[in-house]
Order: structure tokens, then C-alpha cells, then sequence
């Protein structure tokens, strides 16, 4: 998946905090990979301030879960095939270099769809998850936006003494905190 690399890449540079940077490569390896400007424009024009407030209602409670079952993390997972409905899972364990810790978490807690991106995901790139160019930009952009989105509450909790992290996918994830 020679494509993937670019979220790779994206994931990289919001971890080192360089939002912006991110926010760039993406739409100029969107128009790349033959995305139509209008769905860029599109995608870019979803709000997610209800999905954020969803999030950011619910992360105390992620966090006070995640103190008293003495966990190292918090990964906020969302399914791409179903309608980006999203789960905190509790995590006792972390590790920079794997991702099993995150299937290993035995605590969630649910936390709703993101409105907005299924439909695009679904119609716009048919449900194909980096399998040709126009789905890869597509998916490059619809997880760029969610990953900020994310990283918008993150940063509000940064000081919680837990990792704080976001994955669309069973291999990989970003560290916000």
C-alpha cells in the first residue's frame, strides 16, 4: 500500500505537533492522487465541533476510568465501515512500537458517530480503504480530519498523566499526548 505512506507521514508530523504542515501535505497529496477539488473542499468543509463536544463530554470520565484501573493510555478508535462510530478504550499498557496494547484493552467507553465523513467514505472512495488513488486521498483526509479533531480535545487534557491517542485502523495509531 504505497499510498498509506502518506498518512504515515501526516501521522508523523501531528505527533511532532505540526498541525498545519499536516493539514497541507494532505490536500496537495489529495489533488495528487486526483482527488476533485470539490470533495477536498468538501471534506474539508465538514464541521466536526459535535463530534469534539461528544468526545470532550465524555473524557473525564475516560480519564477518572483510566486512573482507578491504573492504566497507561487512552485510545479513542473509530470504524470507518460503521459510520465512524467511535470507542475511548481504557489501556493498561503502552508501547511506541506496537499496537497490540490497544486490542488488549478489556474497558471502553462508547462515544458515537462522527456525522459527516461515513456517507463521504462510503460513496465518495466506496468504502475502499487506501486501494486506489483517488480512495487513498480520500482516506488520507477524512483521518487527518478526525485525527484533529481529536487532538483539539486532547490538548485540553494534555496534563492528565495518561497517553492519549487515536486510530482508524488495527495497525497503527497517532500519540496526541
Amino acid at each position: 500500500m504505497e499510498n498509506y505512506q502518506h498518512w504515515e507521514i501526516c501521522m508523523k508530523l501531528i505527533e511532532e505537533g505540526r498541525i498545519d504542515e499536516s493539514i497541507s501535505y494532505a490536500n496537495d497529496i489529495a489533488e495528487q492522487l486526483s482527488v476533485p477539488k470539490e470533495l477536498i473542499d468538501r471534506i474539508n468543509a465538514v464541521n466536526l465541533k459535535s463530534f469534539e463536544k461528544r468526545i470532550d463530554s465524555k473524557m473525564s470520565d475516560c480519564i477518572q476510568r483510566a486512573h482507578s484501573e491504573d492504566a497507561e493510555a487512552l485510545c479513542l478508535y473509530y470504524s470507518l465501515d460503521n459510520g465512524w462510530d467511535s470507542t475511548m478504550y481504557v489501556c493498561k499498557d503502552f508501547s511506541p512500537d506496537s499496537y497490540r496494547w490497544i486490542s488488549a484493552s478489556r474497558s471502553w467507553i462508547d462515544i458515537g458517530k462522527a456525522r459527516g465523513f461515513a456517507g463521504i467514505y462510503k460513496h465518495e472512495a466506496e468504502s475502499a480503504f487506501f486501494c486506489d488513488d483517488v480512495s487513498s486521498g480520500i482516506c488520507l483526509l477524512l483521518m487527518l480530519r478526525t485525527t484533529i479533531a481529536f487532538y483539539n480535545v486532547a490538548m485540553k487534557h494534555q496534563q492528565c498523566g495518561l497517553k492519549l491517542c487515536i486510530t482508524g485502523t488495527e495497525s497503527d495509531f497517532v500519540r496526541i499526548v
